[in-house]
């Protein structure tokens, strides 16, 4: 009786670890790279501004007072050459961007370098199947500040 429950207790600290091992946030800039390289293209999922959820499950919800979007990227994909392309919804040609990493996170800005309107993807906001990149900026209700942040999950 007591060898059965062992091994009983054993199978769930196993079934445990492996459902928290596959959905573990990047540790490192490098490894969040590997994960986000591994998918040959992300779909949007969510859009928080201002952490008041205003895109999910493919519909816009209005946020009285807010910041509205008309334009998002649809999908994107992160290439290793430094390449990340998106295509906005209802267009079909690719807007380009550049990523690299830095000593603490991945950013995502112009094609022609510049910080100016860059995204940040920090580690422990990527997963295997998801990850959230975000920005502040002005230029959405100027003079305010506003953060946006953009979930994209996995396109199997």
């Amino acid at each position: 009786m007591l060898f059965k429950k062992t091994v009983i207790y054993i199978l769930i600290c196993l079934a445990t670890g492996l459902t928290f091992a596959c959905d573990r946030a990047a540790g490192t800039p490098q490894e969040a790279a590997e994960m986000l390289t591994a998918s040959s293209r992300w779909k949007i999922e969510e859009i928080a501004v201002n952490d008041a959820v205003t895109f999910k499950d493919g519909k816009m919800t209005q946020q009285f007072g807010g910041v509205d979007f008309q334009r998002y990227m649809e999908t994107v994909e992160i290439k290793k050459d430094g390449v990340f392309s998106g295509v906005f919804n209802g267009e079909s040609t690719p807007f380009l961007l550049k990523w690299q990493i830095t000593d603490k996170n991945i950013t995502i800005g112009a094609a022609e370098g510049g910080s100016k309107g860059e995204w940040t993807v920090r580690p422990d906001d990527v997963r295997q199947d998801s990850f959230v990149m975000k920005t502040r900026s002005t230029a959405y209700d100027y003079p305010r500040m506003t953060t946006i942040a953009l979930k994209f999950k996995a396109e199997r």
